[in-house]
């Protein structure tokens, strides 16, 4: 299925004067495909809105590199209701991903997302993936009750990394330019939450998380400005 996405995207991607004879039945298959993904409930939307919506499927995960072994209090109910629940549909989620004040909102989100997306993608394309989310998961994935979404948002929130306060963003560049590419996927967190030997890979992972999510990478040079800013402030 994801050979078939790819074909298709590029299809897309082409102005009808640009087409090569083939494209029409590529098209088709597009048209198709994204049917199917969509079910019953989207057969009345555009192509172009059939796509915004399986391609806002995969926005916004956790990295691959996380693990279940990896998370804090190992053993505890919290991990326990990850397994059970979160990793339906994508990979772990680490606490550390974002801070305390964002974590609720998370939560509701994907409880929305998982909502919405389970009633629509319905289609009998659904055995497989989209980006890294099992859409199967989407079709038969069991929601959390009341109680275990506070047990969630709590745990979330306990190991939270910790946003910057005031007094550790001064008015220089180097701290504007971290404040700005930091702040674009969460609340812009304490340049102080890291050891300063682990900063450099912190930065270059995320530079390499905003090209998985469309945006631009940094450049050598903001690395460096951010790793320096950073590690100024790193214990």
């Amino acid at each position: 299925m994801v050979a078939v996405v790819a074909m298709t995207i590029g299809a897309v991607a082409c102005s009808p004067a640009d087409q090569a004879p083939d494209d029409e039945a590529q098209l088709a298959a597009f048209d198709s495909l994204l049917a199917d993904l969509g079910g019953p409930q989207t057969a009345d939307l555009s192509r172009s809105q059939r796509w915004r919506l399986i391609a806002s499927v995969g926005t916004g995960l956790p990295p691959e590199s996380y693990r279940l072994e990896d998370l804090p209090e190992q053993g505890s109910r919290a991990v326990g209701l990850q397994q059970a629940y979160c990793i339906q549909c994508h990979g772990v989620a680490s606490p550390r991903m974002h801070s305390s004040a964002e974590w609720p909102l998370l939560v509701r989100r994907m409880l929305m997302r998982g909502a919405a997306l389970g009633s629509r993608l319905g289609g009998p394309r659904t055995e497989g993936m989209v980006d890294r989310m099992l859409l199967a998961g989407l079709r038969t994935a069991q929601l959390p009750p009341p109680e275990d979404v506070d047990s969630l948002v709590a745990y979330f929130q306990r190991h939270a990394f910790p946003a910057a306060t005031d007094s550790e963003i001064p008015n220089t560049p180097e701290a504007a330019l971290f404040v700005d590419k930091c702040s674009g996927c969460h609340e812009t967190p304490s340049p102080a939450a890291h050891p300063a030997a682990e900063v450099q890979a912190l930065v270059a992972r995320m530079s390499a998380m905003r090209a998985m999510l469309g945006m631009q990478q940094l450049t050598a040079e903001e690395q460096s400005r951010i790793v320096a800013f950073m590690q100024q402030s790193a214990p």
